[in-house]
């Protein structure tokens, strides 16, 4: 049984090891892209082959704590690491399949909250180095760019909370605690005078 694993684990290895040609091919390809067509390009961009897992490696990886999470596996998509971070469903590390775009890698992290900014949804992607910033509005559900935006390894992924709610509740809680504060000061001050 062991060995069946150790064999398949070294299979998928070799796979991507050949499979890695491919990517370095269309990498050129896509190098002389900037502006707006960045991140809506058809054919594969460059990938570290060191980022990426196959999806026969996820049967075999433990749960464990924390905020990483496997998606589930599409035939012949080789996941790719991305991080969700902020008021979603499950914030922390997704490894998702290759070629995702941004709607549907934020309902592979469990979705907005209701808590969540959507009109400014921020994607951070490192480039040589320099971060790249894309601003998403998907309050109506999305955008043609937002559906093209293809993710890729390493991308962050960031959606705001609003604190309005949480803030509310403070300043209520505060407000409750002064008027009781004041109730009891003016209520003894009454009994004093009374006596």
């Amino acid at each position: 049984m062991k060995c069946s694993k150790i064999t398949s684990l070294l299979l998928s290895y070799l796979l991507l090891v050949q499979s890695s040609g491919v990517f370095a091919e269309t990498a050129s390809e896509n190098s002389e892209l900037t502006g707006p067509e960045k991140g809506l390009e058809k054919s594969n961009p460059e990938y570290n082959i060191r980022e990426l897992v196959l999806p026969s490696e996820t049967g075999v990886i433990g749960k464990s704590s924390g905020s990483i999470y496997y998606s589930p596996a599409v035939k012949g998509k080789v996941l790719i690491p991305v991080h969700f971070w902020g008021a979603l469903g499950k914030s922390g590390l997704h490894f998702i399949p290759i070629e995702t775009n941004l709607v549907n890698g934020l309902s592979m992290a469990g979705g907005p909250s209701g808590e969540a900014v959507l009109d400014n949804v921020r994607v951070t992607r490192k480039s040589g180095d320099k971060l790249d910033e894309e601003y998403f509005d998907i309050s109506k559900g999305g955008n043609t760019k937002a559906f093209e935006y293809k993710l890729r390894p390493g991308d962050t992924v960031f959606v705001e909370k609003d604190d309005f709610q949480a803030n509310r509740a403070y300043y209520t809680g505060l407000a409750g605690v002064i008027a009781t504060v004041l109730s009891s000061i003016l209520l003894y001050r009454q009994v004093r005078k009374n006596q």
